[in-house]
C-alpha cells in the first residue's frame, strides 16, 4: 500500500519527539516513524506517473498552517494521537487533493474526505493498560500548539497482520512558504 503524508515542521517534530522519548523511557511506546499527518493511501500505483502527478499538482500548494489543541485515540488500533483542528483550510487542502487524485484514491479509505480524522500519531498499537498510561502522561506533558504542514511524501508501506513494518520513503516536495 502507498500512503501520501504532510510533514510537519523541525520545532513541532521536535516537540513531538521529545514526548515520544518520554513515553520511550517510562517504558510504555517505542513508536518512533517520522510526526506526520497522513491525507491518503492508495492501493496500487504507477510510481513514475503518479510522481509526475504529484510534482505538478504540489507545485502550487502552500505551506499549511496547523494547530494542535488536542490529543485523541483510536480504540481499536490502541493509539494515541495529537489532532489538529480540522478547520476549513486543513479540509480544503484534503478535499482539493481526494479530488485531484480521485482516480488513484480508495473511497472506503479511512483517509477518504468523509472518514479522515486528521491525526499526529504519538504512539500506536498500546495495550488497553499503556494507552491508558500514555494519555495520562501526555495529558500532563503536552501544551497546545501551532505548527505547519512543510513537505509531502510518497511512501510505500508493508504491512504484516495490519502492523506497518516497513516504510520507504519513494518522493518528497516541499509545500510552498507564502
Amino acid at each position: 500500500m502507498y500512503a501520501i503524508i504532510a510533514h510537519l515542521d523541525k520545532e513541532s517534530e521536535e516537540k513531538i519527539n521529545t514526548w515520544r522519548e518520554k513515553l520511550k523511557q517510562a517504558s510504555i511506546s517505542d513508536y518512533d516513524m517520522q510526526p506526520h499527518v497522513t491525507l491518503a493511501t492508495h492501493e496500487e500505483l504507477d510510481i513514475k506517473v503518479f510522481q509526475d502527478q504529484m510534482n505538478t499538482y504540489f507545485q502550487s500548494e502552500q505551506v499549511l498552517p496547523v494547530f494542535y489543541p488536542s490529543l485523541g485515540m483510536f480504540l481499536s488500533s490502541g493509539t494515541l494521537f495529537l489532532a489538529p483542528t480540522k478547520d476549513r483550510v486543513l479540509t480544503e487542502f484534503h478535499n482539493r487533493y481526494h479530488e485531484h487524485f480521485k482516480k488513484w484514491v480508495n473511497p472506503k479509505s479511512l483517509y477518504a474526505p468523509s472518514q479522515w480524522v486528521p491525526h499526529c500519531t504519538i504512539a500506536s498499537h498500546l495495550s488497553h493498560e499503556n494507552l491508558v498510561k500514555a494519555f495520562d502522561c501526555c495529558a500532563e506533558w503536552v501544551e497546545p500548539f501551532q505548527g505547519e504542514l512543510t513537505s509531502i511524501s510518497l511512501l510505500d508501506t508493508i504491512f504484516e497482520n495490519e502492523v506497518c513494518v516497513e516504510v520507504k520513503y519513494l518522493h518528497t516536495l516541499n509545500l510552498n512558504k507564502s
